[in-house]
């Protein structure tokens, strides 16, 4: 079951990354990098797009692939960075 924020995240990469695609196409665990979905000119996109959407500000260093690689581990990410969210989403 997909959480509020993945469902967020799957609808801008379907937007914006993958019009042709339906969205079950793009599963939260999907490495997003391997599978051509992001590029670094994509991924600077999607990060202002969530910092905009979560009022999160994403530093730098944070920028790793640990962290990016995956719907699942971006949302896990906001999580952790909006904490009075995090009940909600």
């Amino acid at each position: 079951m997909k959480s509020e924020v993945e469902e967020i995240l799957i609808g801008f990469l379907q937007k914006n990354c993958l019009p042709q695609k339906n969205e079950s196409d793009l599963r939260p665990e999907d490495n997003l990098f391997t599978s051509g979905i992001l590029d670094s000119a994509g991924l600077l996109h999607f990060v202002g797009f969530i910092e905009l959407e979560f009022k999160i500000e994403i530093p730098d260093e944070d920028l790793i692939p640990e962290k990016f690689t995956s719907i699942s581990s971006i949302a896990d990410y906001i999580r952790s960075r909006s904490p009075e969210r995090a009940a909600v989403i």
